[in-house]
């Protein structure tokens, strides 16, 4: 073999020479690959955290959705008056047998609002006049018609005496005493349900005999299986925001 075949057999089997990489890409790349793992782990943190943002926010929507207190404050608030003279049933109030405990209510809505008035501005002089000798208040007729009708809508109202809050005629005003006695029962609200405008509301009754106090005599707020017994009131919600009492029905 000659020399020149050695020399282009040696040529032919002789490794390729790896092209030598640049120390500056060389360095890039180690950069690059030294900084991926904290990029990617802070990507994955920030899309966790996002994931738990939206889940809480969705959480703290469905349980405002569901939390109903404000509702039932507003509706306690509205039916405390009727509640504490615990009505007979009736599908009208127009039609009603005992119509009695509805002409109370609203005048215990007037007597009790002056009360709260005078407790918070401080003031012992009632907005009204007081008759001197047996010190009821003298109370207009259209007072308690609008409170008659903030209760129970455009229902008839026939002005009566009822037991101590007497009716005169002579000049068309309740005398209503300074404390209207009541049926001896606290009133809780139990299961409330509504289909668009009109709610349904249980309202236990439980007897004031039955309230426990604490260690400190602050009387303890009663459950609803504490109650002798209850009722359903159906309600409407009108369209300025009020509402009106429709019926009141046994409770199923």
């Amino acid at each position: 073999m000659s020399e020149e075949e050695i020399r282009l057999e040696q040529e032919e089997n002789r490794e390729p020479i790896a092209e030598e990489v640049p120390v500056s890409v060389r360095v890039k790349r180690h950069r690059r690959i030294r900084y991926a793992a904290p990029l990617g782990f802070l990507v994955l943190l920030f899309a966790l955290i996002g994931v738990i943002s939206v889940v809480v926010t969705a959480i703290g929507w469905i349980v405002q959705a569901n939390d109903d207190t404000a509702l039932r404050e507003e509706l306690y608030t509205f039916l405390d008056p009727v509640m504490q003279f615990c009505p007979s049933e009736f599908d009208s109030v127009d039609d009603t047998e005992d119509a009695d405990p509805l002409l109370l209510a609203a005048v215990y809505r007037v007597s009790e609002a002056e009360r709260i008035r005078q407790l918070r501005e401080r003031d012992e002089e009632c907005a009204y006049p007081v008759e001197e000798t047996q010190y009821r208040m003298i109370v207009p007729q259209t007072t308690i018609e609008e409170s008659y009708r903030y209760l129970f809508g455009e229902a008839t109202l026939t002005h009566r005496t009822i037991g101590d809050v007497e009716y005169k005629t002579e000049n068309n005003c309740y005398y209503v005493p300074m404390t209207i006695n009541t049926s001896g029962y606290k009133p809780v609200l139990g299961k409330i349900t509504h289909k668009r405008d009109v709610y349904t509301v249980q309202v236990a009754y439980v007897s004031v005999a039955d309230i426990q106090y604490d260690e400190r005599g602050n009387a303890i707020e009663p459950t609803i299986d504490m109650a002798k017994y209850s009722q359903r009131y159906t309600v409407r919600q009108n369209d300025d925001g009020g509402w009106t009492l429709l019926s009141v029905s046994a409770n199923k």
